[in-house]
């Protein structure tokens, strides 16, 4: 090929380059990139707060609460307003009426068990789900520790926003909306699991003290149905009796194992056991009356008026 032609072929492709590179800014002017190729989102605005205080069916009178909410101290390396005193007020707010929730819905759990059941439903990987289905995650404000990873961090800034939305509404519109609110976004949003975490590491045992401290008989395993005893795969179906009433059943391949999982689940039934219709949002408040002390040394208190 001679140098003319060279020459002209690549005078011809630089210019497709051109304007394939023109073409590609064109499309992806609305958007920026990291270093790393990675797209970051854009900066939430004004509408997008609006939007989310909408969908979550609320009205704050400070018309800049919900961007101070979704503004973790991270954002701009903290030269303006952040969420964290919103998180410190909503994190005891929620601790509060959550455990009322929890000891009456429960009655029978230890309140060691209690905090862990609290922890684990309701901590901060909890709360970043309820963050996910409030749509929260667009109007973030906040800076990633590693830039090229922006996902380290999201699910402890996602919760303690949430921890800041109960503080804001508490703030905002006092304890009973908090209350409405929690029971309904925080409380009933799902199911509470306590059975994965209560901690029974010797069931037989656990029961006997049980059956001791609420003066009931002592338990005893009886096999209720048995196939292939002298098989590779026996199953054995066993209940647990305090008396003649049957306090659990379990099964398994051996005998043991099934007394195993018939005391734990005698055990789950105390313990676990639901107390079903209690909704904290739906309690109305007393009107509550101090009552100072008198010159006659009468006594101090609050008196509830239903």
């Amino acid at each position: 090929m001679s140098l003319a032609k060279s020459l002209g072929l690549l005078g011809r492709r630089a210019a497709t380059s051109a304007v394939l590179a023109r073409g590609l800014r064109n499309q992806t002017s609305g958007f920026s990139t990291s270093m790393f190729g990675q797209q970051e989102a854009a900066e939430p605005s004004t509408s997008t707060f609006s939007a989310l205080e909408s969908r979550l069916n609320l009205k704050f009178k400070d018309s800049g609460l919900m961007e101070q909410v979704c503004t973790h101290r991270s954002y701009e390396q903290g030269r303006g307003v952040s969420n964290e005193r919103l998180v410190w007020l909503g994190k005891r707010v929620l601790n509060l009426h959550v455990g009322e929730h929890l000891q009456k819905t429960y009655p029978n759990l230890p309140p060691e068990t209690l905090q862990d059941v609290q922890h684990a439903n309701f901590g901060l990987m909890g709360l970043a789900e309820v963050a996910k289905h409030f749509g929260m995650q667009p109007a973030m404000r906040w800076t990633p520790v590693v830039k090229e990873a922006p996902q380290v961090g999201l699910t402890k800034v996602l919760g303690k926003s949430v921890q800041a939305l109960i503080g804001a509404v508490y703030q905002d519109q006092g304890d009973a909306a908090a209350k409405r609110f929690i029971a309904k976004h925080i409380v009933h949003s799902k199911p509470v699991d306590v059975e994965n975490v209560m901690v029974i590491k010797n069931p037989k045992l656990m029961l006997r003290a049980l059956c001791k401290r609420k003066e009931l008989q002592y338990p005893v395993a009886r096999i209720l149905k048995e196939t292939g005893r002298f098989t590779s795969s026996p199953v054995f179906i066993v209940g647990i009796f305090s008396g003649t009433r049957m306090v659990g059943m379990g099964y398994g391949s051996s005998i043991k194992m099934a007394e195993f999982r018939a005391a734990k689940d005698a055990l789950l039934k105390h313990y676990a056991k639901e107390i079903k219709g209690i909704d904290i949002g739906e309690e109305e408040d007393g009107d509550f009356t101090f009552v100072p002390q008198e010159n006659d040394g009468a006594k101090v208190g609050i008196t509830g008026h239903a």
